[in-house]
Formats: structure tokens, C-alpha cells, sequence
């Protein structure tokens, strides 16, 4: 028999959804207590429990960062997982939602609609642009296909391989200049690490074309916001 105890904003969501699963052996809380062996929930909320459960194997996040509970200070004596493949097509849509708005002025053109002024502006198009992924994890490779069904061009950043064909070309290493020297868009869905601190800095923010629109959807710390602020007020960047 395993306990589990669920620790998120949704708990009473989570626990029906589990309830249906079925599942042999497993007996549900959403309230701490000693016996509890495995964790669901999101990080703050499992970071403030960690030393109240003694029989604690088992622990997954229901986000891809996990950086809250690797804080040295906190016990390592059980198995972290996280949630990951399974935001692409989420993101995707809430990225090129955002494109799409910048292309053809959504919001302006609402606003003009509700004050009765027919803006007869020509509005710019997804097709034949070039969308730079920095990073190009699962989400990356999703934003990548949804950019080639829009006619885009896709280049992509990564310390990796190869990991979608959606990609037209790939750059590594000290060519981040020269990635970030081609787009009109660039998306930033990189994690937290030590690589990847504030990786859009200065040089990177200067080797934007003026007309580029920068993004991110990856971890805040991946970005010098100084350096971004600085950028966006002397119109470096779109």
C-alpha cells in the first residue's frame, strides 16, 4: 500500500482524475501526515513539507523547473521527477497566438473597431519569416513543426543535436551572434542552468535586426533584463 499526497492549487482536480485511474494500492490525502511515501504537487508547496514526512520515496512536480527544492539545504533522500513532453503543443499555441497578434494587430484593431475607425493598415504575415528557438527541447521541436505550418523559416540554437527535422539550420556554440543576426523573431525556451544564465545579453540583444521581436518562454534567468530594458528603450529591438 502507498500513500499519496497531493499538494497543488487543482488537488481536488487531481485526486478525481487519479481516482478514475484506478490505480491498485494507492491511497489518496491532501494533507500531510508521516506515512506519506509518495508526492504530487507543485514545488513551493512540496519545498515547505519535505521535513515533515519521514517515509518519503518519492516526489513529482507538476512542472518541468524543479529549481525550488534544489536548494542544499533541503533533504536528498528520495526520487525527484519532474513533468516534462508535455507542454509543446500548449506553448505553441500561446506562442504563435502572441505572432500572430504582433502580425496583424490584433489588439489595435479591436480597439479601433469598438471606437468605429476603420484601420485600412496593411498587416504583416507569418510566411517567410525566420523564427530563432534557442533551445530546441519538446518544446522547441513543437514550436518548430507549428512555424513550418505557417510557411516559416525555423533556425535553431542547441548544445544538442539534431532533434527535429522542422529545423532548417542549426548553430552551436560561439555562433549565437551570428543565429541571432538572421531572425525577425527569436523564442527563448531554455531551463535554468548555469549555461544558460542570462545567455541573452547584451551582444545577443544587439545582433537582433531592429525589427525583431524577442520572446521568452523559458526561465526568467536566462535573461540580463537590464540589458533587455536597455534594448527596448533605445528601440535596439522591436
Amino acid at each position: 500500500m502507498h500513500n499519496l499526497l497531493i499538494l497543488s492549487r487543482e488537488s481536488e482536480e487531481y485526486r478525481t482524475l487519479i481516482e478514475e485511474a484506478h490505480l491498485p494500492g494507492l491511497s489518496i490525502f491532501t494533507e500531510p501526515n508521516p506515512g506519506i511515501d509518495i508526492l504530487f504537487g507543485e514545488t513551493g508547496l512540496i519545498k515547505n513539507v519535505l521535513a515533515s514526512l519521514p517515509a518519503l520515496t518519492w516526489a513529482q512536480t507538476t512542472s518541468a523547473g524543479v529549481e525550488a527544492l534544489m536548494d542544499p539545504s533541503l533533504r536528498r533522500d528520495y526520487m525527484l521527477t519532474n513533468a516534462r513532453d508535455v507542454f509543446g503543443r500548449l506553448m505553441s499555441e500561446y506562442v504563435f497566438g502572441y505572432l500572430l497578434n504582433h502580425e496583424r494587430g490584433m489588439f489595435s484593431r479591436f480597439a479601433d473597431q469598438q471606437a468605429k475607425h476603420w484601420n485600412h493598415t496593411k498587416p504583416g504575415v507569418l510566411y517567410g519569416k525566420t523564427l530563432g528557438l534557442l533551445g530546441v527541447g519538446s518544446i522547441g521541436v513543437e514550436l518548430a513543426r507549428t512555424a513550418k505550418f505557417f510557411g516559416m523559416n525555423v533556425h535553431g540554437y542547441t548544445r544538442g543535436g539534431k532533434s527535429s527535422t522542422d529545423v532548417d539550420l542549426y548553430f552551436h556554440g560561439q555562433d549565437i551572434l551570428k543565429f541571432a543576426s538572421g531572425l525577425d523573431y527569436l523564442v527563448s525556451v531554455l531551463p535554468n542552468t548555469p549555461a544558460t544564465k542570462k545567455i541573452v545579453n547584451p551582444d545577443v540583444l544587439n545582433a537582433l535586426p531592429r525589427h525583431a521581436l524577442f520572446m521568452n518562454v523559458g526561465r526568467g534567468s536566462t535573461v540580463d533584463e537590464p540589458a533587455l530594458v536597455a534594448a527596448l528603450n533605445e528601440h535596439k529591438i522591436a
